[in-house]
C-alpha cells in the first residue's frame, strides 16, 4: 500500500483432508502441484492502484494495536502479502519474505472461487443456460458405453459443490491424476462412490471438469474468457493459468494474481458483483454461491468450517462468519460482512506447508486485526 504499504464422505477422510490441508483448499499430497516448483512471474509487472486509501485508525481501527498487525506479519516466514480493506478503502497493504506489490501470486484452490465467478458470468452471457445442465451436454466425447450411467447425470450444480459422485482426484489420487495423459477422462473414469449430489467429496477433478464446460461453451479457454469478461473491465491484468495436457486450464488450480488485484476482486464480490459502478457479475449469483450449499462433515483447523456454497468456503473467524476464498499454502481472500471487512494474504505455495504457518495466520486475524477493530 502506499500508504502503509449434502449422504457424506466418510468422516475421517475428510477430517484427513482438512486438517492436513488446514486451509481447506485442495492440499493434494501436500500440495496442489504436487511440490513442482514453478517461479512466479515477473516481480515488476505494474500494477493499477485504484482502491481509495485511508489511515486504519480512520476506519474504526487502534492503531496502536493495529501497528502490532505488521509487526506480526513481519515474522512469518512463508507469508508474502497482507491487505486489509474496511468498507471498501484500503487501509493496510505490505508485503513480505522478498515478495514485492508487482508479483502475482498462484492462488492454488482459490481459484477455484474466481472459476465460480466466471460461470456465473458465462450464464448471465447466454453461453451456459443453467447450472442444471450437465457435463455430458458439454463434452460427451470424454464418456464411453462402458462407464456407469449415473456419470451422465452429472451437472454443473454438483461439480460446484463437490458433489458430483465421482472418487476424489485429491489426496492420495492426486498425483496419478495429474501425470495422467488425460485428466478430464482420468477424473471421469474414477468409480461413482455415490449418486450425484449424495455425497461430498473434496476434489479438484469436479472444477477441472467445470474449466472444460467453461471451455467447451464459450469457444475460449477459461483464461481468454477470464480476461474479457473478469478481468479487463476490472483493470487487472493476469496472464498465467495452467493447463492440463489438452490445453484446458486447471478449473481448481493455479491461476496467478497480484494480492492488490485480488482484493479489487473481493471488493467487488463484497458489492454483489459491482465494481466502480459497472456490473461484472450477477448479482443473484453472488448470493447463491456465498450461502450454504453442502456440508463438508469435519473439524477444521484453524478457522471453524459452517459450509461450502459455490466454490467458496464458508468459515468463521472468531464470532464472525465469512465466506472464502481458500488455497494451499496460505492463500486466503477472507471476507466477513458483518464488519465489510475483507483481508487478502498469499504466501508461499511450493511444497508442504508447516501447520505453524495457518495457526499464525489464524492469529493474525483474530488476534491482531480483529482484535483492533474490536476494541
Amino acid at each position: 500500500m502506499k500508504k502503509n504499504k449434502i449422504m457424506l464422505q466418510q468422516f475421517i477422510v475428510v477430517l484427513t483432508f482438512l486438517v492436513s490441508a488446514v486451509s481447506c483448499s485442495g492440499d493434494e499430497n501436500n500440495t496442489d502441484d504436487n511440490g513442482s516448483q514453478v517461479p512466479d512471474p515477473n516481480p515488476d509487472e505494474e500494477v493499477s492502484f485504484d482502491i481509495p486509501e485511508a489511515e486504519p485508525e480512520d476506519l474504526g481501527f487502534n492503531p496502536e494495536k493495529f501497528r502490532e498487525v505488521d509487526s506480526r506479519a513481519a515474522l512469518m516466514g512463508r507469508l508474502h502479502s497482507l491487505l486489509v480493506i474496511k468498507n471498501d478503502t484500503l487501509v493496510f497493504e505490505n508485503y513480505y519474505n522478498n515478495f514485492s506489490e508487482g508479483q502475482a501470486s498462484n492462488l492454488k484452490s482459490s481459484s477455484k472461487s474466481i472459476l465460480n465467478l466466471l460461470i456465473g458470468i458465462a450464464i448471465e452471457e447466454g453461453f451456459i443456460e443453467s447450472i442444471d445442465e450437465t457435463l455430458y451436454d458439454y463434452v460427451p466425447e470424454i464418456y464411453n458405453d462402458e462407464m456407469d450411467p449415473r456419470k451422465k447425470e452429472i451437472t454443473i450444480e454438483h461439480l460446484m459443490t463437490m458433489t458430483s459422485g465421482l472418487e476424489s482426484t485429491s489426496l492420495d489420487n492426486y498425483s496419478a491424476w495429474t501425470n495422467s495423459d488425460d485428466w478430464l477422462r482420468h477424473a471421469l473414469e474414477l468409480p461413482m462412490e455415490a449418486d450425484p449430489g449424495e455425497w461430498y467429496a473434496y476434489s479438484t477433478g469436479d472444477t477441472h471438469l467445470l474449466s472444460a464446460i467453461l471451455t467447451e461453451a464459450t469457444g475460449m479457454s477459461s483464461l481468454e474468457f477470464a480476461q474479457k469478461y473478469l478481468y479487463e473491465p476490472m483493470d487487472i491484468e493476469v496472464t498465467r493459468w495452467e493447463t492440463d495436457p489438452q490445453g484446458y486450464n486447471e478449473g481448481g488450480n493455479n491461476v496467478y494474481v497480484k494480492p492488490y488485484d485480488l482484493a479489487k476482486i473481493g471488493i467487488m464480490v463484497s458489492n454483489g458483483g459491482i465494481y466502480k459502478d459497472q456490473r461484472i457479475v450477477p448479482e443473484d449469483w453472488i448470493e447463491e454461491s456465498i450461502k450454504f450449499q453442502v456440508e463438508p462433515q469435519g473439524i477444521s483447523r484453524p478457522f471453524e468450517i459452517e459450509g461450502y456454497g459455490y466454490l467458496w468456503w464458508l468459515v468463521k473467524a472468531n464470532q464472525y462468519s465469512t465466506y472464502s476464498a481458500i488455497g494451499h499454502g496460505g492463500q486466503y481472500m477472507m471476507t466477513i460482512p458483518e464488519l465489510d471487512l475483507i483481508v487478502v494474504l498469499t504466501s508461499l505455495s511450493q511444497g508442504s506447508t508447516p501447520g505453524d504457518h495457518f495457526t499464525d495466520i489464524a492469529s493474525l486475524v483474530e488476534d491482531y486485526i480483529l482484535a483492533s477493530l474490536e476494541e
